[in-house]
């Protein structure tokens, strides 16, 4: 499939057509369902007619769009389009919390892909709701509840505009994978270049070419956003550098500040504010 990672050795499962075909039919503004990953697996490509706020309540896991890769956390959401075909792969055994919302909703949403911020009072108010029961349409106190969700989702903010682009190019594609999926690999472009069987040049051409940066960039950028994942999770910084493969926290804090205009301890603060408050990135 074009823009997806190419030599997948995912295992992939559902979503069911009976559960598509409710998202997309429900009368409510508001639908809440759970979803439960596995580590590796993965539900299989979709789209929605309705917009998909994927927030893990636990657990971490990728967004594959055709495209784009992100990356969420119990303090990260994904802001999914409709129409935008997609899957979910758990990088660790993950429960995600999704609201799927109408148009009337997605008005004010943006018209991409975005990590959002997740107050806890928006994941308090997903997982009361869920658990006074998904089935039914929602009526009186619990419609009101479903109304202040679509409202803090709409007000959920930005954070730091971290994705990575991907390729269907048959060469650059597979290694791109292996990269999403071993971050810490440490291995220099010629090395990269070596066991892809091809010149360094050519493959600093194909990440230009197909993903409009260079080797380096791209892996930092990959690094980045499973930093602010780990992160995002209550991994320490200690630990999130040791195992992306710096030689010390003071070197991954330098890194992590070039690229998002903060430190570490600036984007947990900053992911922690209640909404419309704290310091954006670059700020």
């Amino acid at each position: 499939m074009p823009g997806f990672a190419q030599d997948r050795t995912t295992a992939f499962a559902g979503p069911e057509l009976g559960r598509l075909r409710q998202i997309d039919s429900w009368s409510a503004p508001l639908l809440l369902r759970i979803t439960r990953l596995h580590e590796g697996q993965a539900c299989k490509p979709h789209a929605h007619a309705r917009g998909q706020f994927l927030f893990p309540r636990s657990g971490r896991c990728r967004i594959w769009t055709e495209g784009e890769i992100w990356t969420a956390s119990p303090r990260q959401a994904i802001w999914i389009p409709s129409g935008v075909l997609h899957y979910v792969e758990g990088i660790a055994a993950t429960e995600v919390h999704n609201a799927y919302v109408d148009a009337g909703i997605c008005r004010d949403m943006p018209g991409r892909a975005k990590v959002m911020t997740v107050s806890p009072l928006l994941a308090e108010l997903i997982a009361y709701a869920l658990g006074r029961g998904a089935e039914a349409l929602p009526v009186g106190a619990d419609a009101r509840v479903h109304q202040v969700i679509a409202d803090q989702i709409r007000s959920a903010r930005d954070v730091a505009a971290m994705h990575l682009p991907l390729s269907g190019d048959d060469r650059l594609g597979p290694l791109l994978d292996r990269m999403v999926r071993h971050p810490e690999d440490g291995r220099s472009l010629e090395q990269w270049a070596d066991a892809a069987h091809m010149s360094a040049r050519t493959l600093a051409r194909l990440f230009l070419r197909e993903t409009g940066l260079s080797f380096g960039q791209w892996r930092q950028r990959l690094r980045i956003m499973e930093a602010m994942a780990r992160l995002a999770e209550g991994q320490s910084v200690l630990a999130v550098s040791l195992d992306l493969g710096y030689a010390s926290q003071s070197a991954f804090t330098a890194m992590f500040r070039k690229v998002t205009g903060m430190t570490p301890s600036d984007f947990l603060r900053d992911s922690a504010a209640p909404t419309g408050r704290g310091r954006r990135p670059g700020s």
